[in-house]
């Protein structure tokens, strides 16, 4: 019985190593692509530039820099994967505020695929220069909203964003 049982022993570990021998194998035969296991990410670039009109008394829309405002990306982990997606889709978000150029520059994984990225202008709360009940210029406080966009990159790229608010509100 124990000469049996040794027997067995000895012949679980020749299928265990011989198993993982062709998982090792696989994995180091297959490109980056088709690896199942395993998904290379690189990095790509947004840069953008944030502006609206603080002046809307003047009918013309010179804009200014959206100093402070707040910028969202978002994009889906399915996005990063070379192979259909399996499990849950996760969406995930990198938030940004904007310099006091209206300018902003922010790294995203990346890979050889295109993955697709929504930049958002979140609701922005600031000054600008309007009309009172005499048609009178006075400084007020406003809301400004921007419309998000939806670019694609893979690893390397840079694209460049133009972030536009338009005035929603007195506040």
């Amino acid at each position: 019985m124990c000469l049996n049982y040794l027997s067995k022993k000895k012949n679980m570990k020749k299928v265990s190593l011989s198993l993982l021998s062709l998982v090792i194998f696989v994995m180091v035969s297959c490109s980056p692509e088709e690896n199942p296991f395993e998904t290379s990410v690189g990095i790509a670039i947004i840069e953008g530039k944030v502006q609206f009109d603080d002046d809307l008394t003047d009918g013309e829309d010179i804009m200014v820099a959206a100093e402070g405002a707040k910028i969202k990306i978002s994009y889906s982990s399915h996005d990063l994967s070379f192979s259909q997606p399996n499990g849950v889709d996760v969406t995930k978000v990198i938030d940004v505020t904007v310099d006091d150029e209206g300018r902003f520059t922010v790294e995203v994984p990346a890979i050889s695929n295109d993955v697709s990225y929504t930049v958002s202008g979140l609701d922005f709360l600031t000054e600008y220069t309007g009309y009172d009940e005499d048609f009178d210029e006075e400084t007020k406080t406003g809301f400004y909203s921007a419309n998000p966009q939806t670019i694609s990159l893979t690893e390397g790229q840079t694209k460049y964003v133009i972030i536009d608010y338009t005035f929603t509100s007195e506040f």
